[in-house]
């Protein structure tokens, strides 16, 4: 369900998030994927945003049954977490929005110890939906212990005896649904592999923002980011069959994401070509 005119699709735009989506027409989205700003981790230009602007927004331009991921994080401000996940999730909720599943993303490196607390790295990606979600693909990719065996669906009952519930027997999968814990290799030459991407300082992994729109989008759908960044979104949205749509308002990290989706769009075409399969003659 694309209700955008394609003239108005795959485009990254230089402005403001909030005045970039009230030129969208409302319930015109399937798929939010983004990332941002954390608290007051980073200056990212000295720019700042108005969150319940933002949320408002996101909530006008969302299709009945579609989905916002808002990936976010707390800082530690005083010696005490911020809360800010905590804060925004409640509010989405006071729009309408439910929270479909909240997804612990976590950095498989650096944990930053303290002297009072322990370390960590991750960040929480709230999935955020307009009634049930139209669309969810869980990905498989869990080694089951039990893979290839049959299971038998039995019970304990009321007085200790175990019983059949259902057929006798049932092979168990090779793979089943991952959790809710995401892990990450992040940094140089993980999160992507052209160095020159790295000019974004907090550059989400292209494999966290595949995996994010492969599970809440399908092939030809809009995927939106008002946080378009160095335009990692809108660059996994492309090479994964998707159509994208940004705003971003620091021009520096305009520019790299204009650049990254160039070099997507070669290699994108490229892929298609080499899939072509030519006619005997």
């Amino acid at each position: 369900m694309n209700l955008l005119p394609f003239s108005m699709m795959n485009r990254l735009h230089l402005s403001d998030c909030v005045a970039g989506m009230r030129t969208l027409p409302d319930a015109c989205v399937p798929l939010t994927v983004t990332s941002p700003p954390y608290d007051n981790l980073r200056k990212y230009g000295e720019h700042e945003f108005d969150f319940e602007a933002v949320a408002r927004e996101l909530w006008r331009v969302t299709i009945p049954a579609g989905v916002v991921v808002w990936v976010v994080q707390d800082a530690i401000v005083d010696g005490s977490e911020t809360g800010t996940t905590c804060r925004q999730q409640l509010f989405f909720s006071e729009l309408g929005f439910r929270v479909h599943n909240r997804i612990v993303m976590v950095n498989d490196g650096n944990r930053w110890p303290g002297k009072t607390r322990y370390g960590g790295s991750h960040e929480i990606a709230l999935v955020l939906s307009k009634d049930k979600p139209r669309t969810v693909n869980l990905l498989r990719d869990t080694p089951n212990k039990h893979g290839g065996r049959l299971k038998t669906f039995v019970r304990r009952n009321w007085e200790g005896k175990t019983e059949l519930t259902g057929p006798k027997s049932y092979p168990v999968a090779t793979w089943g649904v991952r959790g809710n814990v995401w892990v990450y290799a992040r940094g140089f030459n993980q999160s992507s592999k052209d160095k020159r991407d790295f000019a974004h300082p907090a550059l989400m992994p292209e494999a966290m923002a595949e995996d994010l729109i492969v599970s809440f989008s399908k092939p030809g759908e809009l995927v939106l980011d008002p946080f378009a960044g160095a335009g990692t979104t809108a660059k996994m949205a492309l090479l994964n069959h998707r159509r994208y749509l940004g705003f971003e308002i620091h021009e520096p990290y305009f520019e790299i994401a204009q650049r990254r989706l160039a070099d997507a769009r070669l290699k994108y075409r490229s892929s298609l070509e080499s899939n072509m399969v030519c006619p005997k003659v």
